[in-house]
């Protein structure tokens, strides 16, 4: 048993006390009641004489009782007497026999006597039902008699019981409530014994624990007794035998993890003072399975009554794996301030146990942090608890002296607010001033904390004390206090009352929020935190930067449920606006340059060795050596290398990865769409926006461009313009520069040849890209018969309706009937669907055959108003037969 586990006061007067364990209540025998036992043997020695005698009655057990009857000190007697007087005698509970027989004859009689009286049956064995009986149950096996006719022996014999009891007449002595059952009174007298009493006892019982009953009855009388518990227990395995002694009993014997894991495949415990104290009581630690098992099943089950009674029991024990089982259950009442309580009760384990778990970019991470930032700021030398692994942010930073000249919003004593009030700063990072080697005072902090949780307006004088706080801080600083603010708001609860702690972000939150906010955002709804990912793409907007306008491009494309895409889709509409320009132009001008130098590279620096970071075409960094050897990640620092610049320099590396990855793709696929929708740029917002930008310059080169005069070129390492023929090229000032489509290029073999000599590998299919050219009869045509006829499976079809092409008719309504894709002058390609799709069938459903396709001003459910299809953009007629023949392929 483990000492170093509590039990709350208030519940140790309900346990089941054991020998060496918390004194349970005081139980003294009753002489009154050992009076009324006598009186209640007298009279049901008549009927005892003649059930002892009953043909069928075990000798063993006719001879005790005899014995018994005659003056001898027979506990097997006793036992059975007692089950006659509660059987035959009107209203005899049998819990003063106990008392008679501690008084008379000894605590060591009684606790064999009570043992035995857990295996006394009286009268015949019931009989079984059979298949065909008509009955589901036991029928007993003798006629009731009445009156005078009850001849000699009618009640039956004395025996042992049998699995066919199904209701045990030895029940007596495990009923009563609150301690007040025979057993229970009879274990507190036990534990509370002289030892020469208790040994005598445990001597005495010995001989009397033979069958699975009598042996569960021992070993909870005596659980000091381990060996016999781990006998007791082997009777679990035979589902058979029926028990007087309840499931709670067994568990009241358990005295260690080997107990624990033998008993935990039964796996429910009762919920109770009594129950849950005398675990902790009997096992310590080694409870934790048990609670912990009972504490994840009872969630759904009364867990308003039950809940409090298992986490406090769980707060009592100092083990590591109590944090992961509050951590599960944290959206559950109560849980948040259990798992800081947990973390102050326990912080050793605490730190071990959590610090694994903080930082991973999910709602979890988030929690876990902010209850180990508290930790670690409470006692910095928990630090030497964690893990060597542990996120570095974490760890408490060195103090600094405090600043002076502080702004005036920071300046004065702050008074108290609830707002605020859980928000201490001694538990949080220090902010640094611009210089970095001073930090504001705690008061200040306070100051700060109370100009946050107003949530200041844009353009509102709080505003403009914001600023001045920003302009006053070093910007990382302020940043990294910042989140663990939220942190530690999310850590308590995340109440919405304090929902300010998340809206702060976006006023003095930098990219770094940004990056670790993104993820969140993501998932939040779909954990039921929808109002919480719309203040989250507040935040985004607020911070205003390019990684904060790339990531909300990213949750347009990749948030996990429609409503947070139109969301963030609208508020990317708002910004745009805002700045006068397009969602598009706005697109363009939000992609991050991530630290790159001019010429697109980053260098490195490891002190004696020096790596240059470059792309390829699909934007994957890459380490280029000294020698030219080409790596896909940085070398690990090695003994030689500086110790303060290779870390660095690696983590850099680690960090530029991270956020390429997030936009590689969203970037590459814009260009295509681009491409497909013919989008242009000016010459000079075409050289600012994509050939000068040190991260999109490497996709830059690898792709084709053309004028809208039909002229196309690419773009050299150098940055300046060439010909198919590499002869230098320099478009008008007025004209437009768009992605070149295949389609478009009359000299594309040549392109292709050109780009395979320069071995430049595309980012997405350009020049190799499957073009579809309308024939000169098929330009004056209303109708395209080469697709006419073709089948598309319902799944890649459906797929259709959601992407580049639509199926809605004028009202908004799924059409379903027909597949429709505009071309940049709003003239529709339209391609007839049978038997059509389904509103909200997804997946599986009815092949799809096109009829026919045709072009118009509108889409409809068959040709009308059509016109020749070489009125088409022959990009978007291009892109949408190449649609069609692909999903049909």
């Amino acid at each position: 048993m483990d000492e170093t586990v509590g039990i709350p006061v208030e519940w140790r007067e309900h346990i089941h006390p054991r020998r060496g364990g918390v004194a349970g209540r005081t139980v003294v025998p009753d002489e009154d009641a050992a009076r009324r036992a006598r009186e209640l043997a007298v009279a049901a020695r008549p009927i005892a004489v003649e059930t002892a005698e009953h043909e069928r009655t075990d000798p063993v057990l006719g001879k005790a009782v005899r014995a018994w009857l005659d003056g001898e000190p027979d506990p097997v007697g006793a036992a059975a007497v007692a089950a006659v007087a509660v059987k035959y005698l009107d209203r005899t509970a049998g819990g003063a026999f106990l008392d008679a027989w501690v008084l008379e004859h000894g605590l060591a009689f009684a606790a064999c006597a009570v043992t035995e009286a857990v295996s006394v049956e009286l009268g015949p064995v019931p009989v079984r039902a059979t298949r065909g009986s008509g009955t589901g149950v036991a029928v007993g096996a003798f006629v009731a008699h009445t009156g005078s006719d009850r001849p000699a022996g009618w009640r039956g014999e004395i025996r042992r019981m049998t699995d066919a009891d199904a209701f045990p007449l030895g029940r007596w002595v495990a009923e009563g409530e609150d301690g007040g059952a025979v057993v229970e009174r009879l274990r507190a007298l036990l534990a509370a014994a002289p030892e020469d009493e208790y040994r005598d006892a445990v001597a005495r019982l010995a001989a009397h624990r033979g069958d699975a009953r009598r042996r569960r009855a021992v070993s909870y009388l005596v659980p000091t007794e381990t060996a016999w518990t781990d006998e007791s227990l082997k009777d679990l395995d035979d589902s058979g035998h029926r028990q007087v002694l309840r499931y709670d009993h067994v568990l009241a014997s358990l005295s260690g993890a080997a107990h624990v894991e033998r008993i935990g495949r039964v796996g429910w415990i009762t919920v109770s003072p009594a129950m849950v104290g005398t675990l902790l009581d009997g096992l310590g630690a080694d409870a934790f399975p048990l609670l912990d098992q009972a504490l994840r099943r009872r969630f759904r089950n009364d867990a308003d009554e039950t809940r409090p009674l298992l986490v406090r029991a769980l707060l009592e024990i100092p083990d590591e794996r109590l944090f992961p089982t509050l951590l599960d259950g944290f959206g559950e009442k109560d849980m948040p301030a259990a798992l800081v309580e947990a973390a102050g009760r326990h912080p050793v384990q605490a730190v071990r146990a959590l610090a694994p778990l903080a930082e991973d970019g999910t709602t979890r991470g988030l929690r876990v942090a902010g209850v180990l930032r508290g930790l670690l700021y409470g006692d910095p030398a928990l630090v030497g608890e964690l893990p060597a692994r542990a996120a570095e942010e974490l760890r408490p930073r060195p103090s600094v002296p405090d600043a002076g000249g502080l702004p005036s919003v920071l300046a004065g004593k702050p008074g108290r607010s609830a707002k605020v009030d859980w928000a201490d700063p001694a538990l949080l990072p220090p902010i640094r001033t611009r210089g970095g080697d001073r930090a504001l005072p705690a008061d200040a902090t306070r100051n700060l904390l109370r100009l946050l949780a107003a949530k200041p307006a844009a353009g509102s004088a709080a505003s403009a004390d914001i600023a001045a706080v920003r302009a006053f801080c070093d910007r990382h600083s302020l940043a990294e206090f910042s989140w663990a603010l939220f942190q530690r708001w999310f850590a308590l609860g995340a109440a919405t009352k304090h929902n300010w702690a998340l809206a702060q972000l976006g006023l003095i939150g930098d990219d770094t929020t940004v990056r670790r906010l993104g993820p969140l955002i993501r998932i939040w709804p779909s954990e039921g935190g929808a109002a919480r990912a719309n203040t989250g793409l507040d935040v985004l907007a607020g911070i205003g930067s390019d990684v904060a306008l790339t990531h909300l491009f990213e949750l347009t494309r990749r948030g996990k449920t429609k409503g947070l895409r139109a969301r963030a889709a609208a508020k990317i509409d708002e910004i745009a606006a805002a700045r006068g320009i397009t969602p598009e132009g706005l697109a363009d001008r939000a992609v991050p340059d991530f630290g790159l130098d001019g010429t697109g590279t980053l260098v490195l620096d490891y002190g004696p060795r020096r790596f240059t970071v470059t792309f390829d075409e699909r934007l994957v960094p890459l380490v280029a050596e000294p020698n030219g050897k080409i790596r896909k990640s940085a070398p690990k620092p090695g003994p030689k290398d500086d110790p303060v610049l290779a870390p660095a320099a690696h983590a850099l590396f680690t960090g530029l990865k991270k956020d390429v990855r997030t936009i590689a793709g969203q970037e590459i696929g814009r260009l295509e769409l681009a491409m497909i929708d013919r989008r242009g740029w000016s010459p000079d917002d075409f050289r600012a926006l994509f050939v000068e930008h040190p991260l999109l310059g490497h996709i830059v080169r690898r792709l084709v461009w053309i004028t809208d005069t039909g002229t196309a070129f690419r773009v050299a390492e150098d940055r300046t313009y060439a010909d198919v023929a590499d002869e230098p090229f320099t478009p008008a000032p007025d004209a437009r520069v768009a992605i070149a489509h295949p389609v478009l290029l009359d000299d594309l073999d040549a392109w292709v040849e050109l780009f395979a000599d320069y071995e430049i590998l595309q980012p997405f299919e350009q020049l190799g890209r499957a073009v579809h050219r309308l024939t000169e009869d098929e330009r004056t045509a209303h109708r395209l018969a080469r697709v006419e006829g073709l089948v598309l499976p319902y799944g890649k079809a459906k797929g259709h309706s959601q992407g580049r092409w639509e199926s809605v008719d004028a009202d908004g309504g799924f059409a379903g009937g027909w597949l429709a894709r505009r071309d940049p002058a709003g003239l529709y390609v339209v391609a007839d669907l049978s038997p059509g799709l389904y509103a909200y069938m997804y997946g599986e459903g009815d092949d799809q055959t096109i009829g026919a396709l045709w072009a118009g001003p509108a889409p409809a459910n068959a040709p009308t108003g059509t016109v020749p299809l070489g009125a088409v953009d022959p990009v978007t007629m291009s892109e949408a037969v190449r649609d069609l023949v692909r999903s049909a392929s």
